[in-house]
């Protein structure tokens, strides 16, 4: 079989699921989209019988649109240094690349599987659309109000402060600050921390109202075969509020065996929205209630197994590509591939493609 993932030079999962499936003989190209236009180079031609996409970079030219699976991972848009164009074209050029980018991959690979279709992809990563679609789907959700109008977030402050109010953005927000990645986490807000209004109108924000945990899960989904890791997050002060923001390693994470009631309602909601993988975030309270929190489409997920070798995280996400279909089990007889087997060879190819491909997680765009 012959594999596309596109994704980002620093994104470890991607390589250990190419080493992993390159060692069973399976051809796989990692596509960096954010090379585009600057290390990269594509072409597509177009007639009444035929459409082919041609690409070309540091390791070669590719002719070809006929790969069996393709996992949209971690695809990025076009990357145009501003320093590399008249200042009064950057905006029509950034465009230009923008509208091509489009069109290649909605157009790439039509007989492939998609893990997951980008328009899929694209309508799940909505954390609105996700609440909405729980609900219907019979999960309970946590009380939330997105907005950026001054009066509504306050009122909201108000009115449920005495329980908590937590905020958190619409997408991951992160910068760089003394030569260190800072990332914004699920925080605690009160009425009296909040900006001005005028600067409090200009970023909408989700705001929700506390729940109080037990503890919380981490539910993996490769089509119908879903595992779920109980997360001791209310062990740690620091991960009270986001367990992400526990110190590496310190988070006690164990297997749990999830209601069926459950397995079935997420597995509806991922039919609503045509996604086949995903990275479900729920909360247990001290009352037992599972409480849908977001879906991560394209989550972090071999974290699982790097912090509790138990879970074959790698091993079941390779057998679920080759499986090509929604309905999967996943055989631990057959069990071959594990993270620790592929970290040095992993280390080395993630240094390799930060060298010499467009890398937009660090203050160093790029690097040629």
């Amino acid at each position: 079989m012959k594999f596309l993932i596109l994704t980002e030079p620093d994104d470890s999962h991607a390589v250990l699921v190419q080493i992993a499936l390159e060692k069973m003989e399976h051809p796989v190209r990692l596509l960096f989209t954010a090379d585009h236009p600057t290390l990269q180079k594509n072409s597509i031609y177009v007639d009444n019988y035929d459409y082919q996409w041609r690409s070309t970079d540091r390791d070669g030219t590719w002719l070809d649109n006929d790969y069996e699976t393709v996992w949209w991972r971690r695809p990025r848009m076009p990357y145009l240094p501003k320093d590399r164009i008249h200042t009064q074209d950057y905006k029509f050029v950034l465009r230009e690349n923008i509208l091509f980018y489009e069109a290649l991959t909605y157009n790439m690979a039509p007989h492939a599987w998609w893990i997951n279709a980008k328009e899929a992809a694209n309508k799940a990563n909505s954390k609105l659309l996700q609440l909405k679609i729980a609900s219907q789907c019979g999960m309970s959700i946590p009380l939330t109000l997105c907005s950026n109008d001054p009066k509504d977030i306050r009122y909201f402050l108000l009115k449920y402060e005495a329980e908590g109010v937590i905020y958190k953005p619409l997408c991951p927000g992160f910068w760089f600050e003394d030569n260190q990645t800072k990332i914004a986490y699920t925080s605690q807000i009160t009425f009296l921390e909040l900006p001005h209004n005028q600067l409090l109108q200009l970023t909408p924000g989700i705001y929700q109202k506390k729940i109080t945990k037990k503890y919380e899960l981490r539910i993996t989904c490769f089509g119908n075969h879903i595992v779920a890791a109980k997360l001791n997050s209310q062990e740690h002060e620091s991960g009270l509020l986001d367990w992400r923001a526990i110190p590496q390693g310190q988070l006690k994470v164990e297997p749990y065996d999830l209601p069926l009631e459950i397995k079935q309602k997420i597995i509806e909601f991922m039919r609503k929205f045509g996604i086949v993988f995903g990275c479900f975030d729920f909360i247990v309270t001290p009352d037992g209630e599972y409480v849908f929190l977001e879906v991560n489409e394209q989550g972090q997920f071999l974290w699982i197994e790097d912090y509790n070798p138990q879970f074959k995280m790698l091993d079941i996400f390779i057998n679920f590509l080759l499986n090509k279909s929604e309905n999967f089990i996943w055989n631990p007889n057959n069990y071959k591939h594990s993270i620790n087997h592929y970290s040095k060879e992993v280390n080395e190819i993630v240094a390799e493609n930060l060298n010499h491909h467009v890398d937009l997680n660090s203050a160093n765009k790029c690097k040629e």
